[in-house]
């Protein structure tokens, strides 16, 4: 029979075992290793499998990925350990901010609008979430809306010369709409 004692110890083997895995994770996921972070960061998951950060981790190494190597699964990969990050912890503004870009990179522009509906909802204050979200209605051609979620965010940090030409480039697209082939 096992003791209190034993449980307690073996737990706490585990813990470090969990957190040495995160740690070179984390390491090579800065590295753009991500094939190697992937495995450290599943094995930590091996050993406590409801942690939502190491989740979070092992999505951005998918997503890394699918840019490094234009790799389509992989986005659907970083969307699926998002998913399971927000299971665990359904208020987890940074993969609401993560899985949005997944979603953009998928053209599932929606899906991207509704994640950072969230994170705005969260009450962040997150003036990148007003430029997401606006640069996303201006490819859903959504000008209105782009332009008042664009002004939001360069209201809340004026330095951002790359949101201040989406949204000229807004206001231009509004004032000019490319016109649909009608065949």
């Amino acid at each position: 029979m096992t003791n209190l004692w034993d449980s307690e110890r073996s737990f706490n083997m585990s813990q470090n075992e969990a957190l040495k895995y995160i740690n070179s994770g984390n390491e090579n996921l800065s590295k753009d290793n991500f094939d190697q972070a992937i495995v450290d960061f599943t094995k930590a998951l091996e050993l406590n499998p409801n942690d939502a950060n190491v989740y979070y981790y092992r999505g951005l190494a998918h997503y890394g990925i699918s840019v490094m190597r234009n790799d389509a699964p992989s986005i659907d990969r970083a969307i699926g350990d998002y998913n399971q990050a927000l299971k665990l912890n359904p208020d987890y503004v940074e993969v609401y901010n993560a899985r949005s870009g997944a979603y953009f990179g998928k053209n599932e522009f929606d899906k991207a609008i509704e994640d950072i509906n969230h994170v705005i909802q969260l009450g962040t204050n997150d003036s990148f979430a007003y430029a997401t979200r606006g640069v996303a209605y201006m490819m859903k051609e959504e000008f209105d809306r782009a332009i008042k979620d664009l002004e939001t965010s360069l209201r809340m940090n004026p330095d951002q010369p790359d949101i201040r030409q989406h949204l000229e480039m807004a206001r231009i697209m509004q004032k000019n709409p490319i016109q649909k082939n009608p065949m």
